[in-house]
């Protein structure tokens, strides 16, 4: 699959499923695209891109500079049905308040609730509609 046919699947998904996302899409030369929404606070940025025939997820902030992102790739073996069956499922985590986020150095990184006892009390933890 070539990056033109890749985001143009993507696109119609996002279409279907997340239109919230495409208000805010920019289009590389090479067919790939980003888009994102803002959180209420406007303090940061989700965003999703379709980059070298991969989807990426992340949060930045309003300078461009990303807290975290991370792949859904076919690398991991799966095809672009199962990669954006995983992007439904990680933004619905998000969006739904249900992925907890700790606020670290100025970023704010995914946290794993099995991870708790590792976190130092003073840390404060987050979800979406709270950045």
């Amino acid at each position: 699959m070539d990056q033109a046919l890749y985001s143009e699947v993507t696109l119609k998904y996002l279409i279907q499923n997340h239109v919230e996302f495409l208000e805010n899409i920019d289009f590389e030369e090479d067919k790939s695209f980003g888009c994102s929404i803002k959180s209420m606070s406007g303090n940061r940025f989700l965003w999703i891109a379709t980059y070298d025939l991969e989807i990426t997820i992340g949060f930045e902030n309003s300078e461009k500079e990303c807290d975290w992102h991370f792949h859904i790739g076919s690398s991991g073996g799966n095809n672009q049905y199962e990669e954006l069956k995983e992007l439904s499922k990680e933004l619905n985590k998000i969006l739904s308040n249900e992925q907890v986020f700790i606020l670290e150095h100025d970023k704010y990184i995914p946290f794993d609730k099995n991870e708790r006892s590792a976190v130092k009390e003073n840390k404060k933890f987050f979800v979406w509609n709270e950045i």
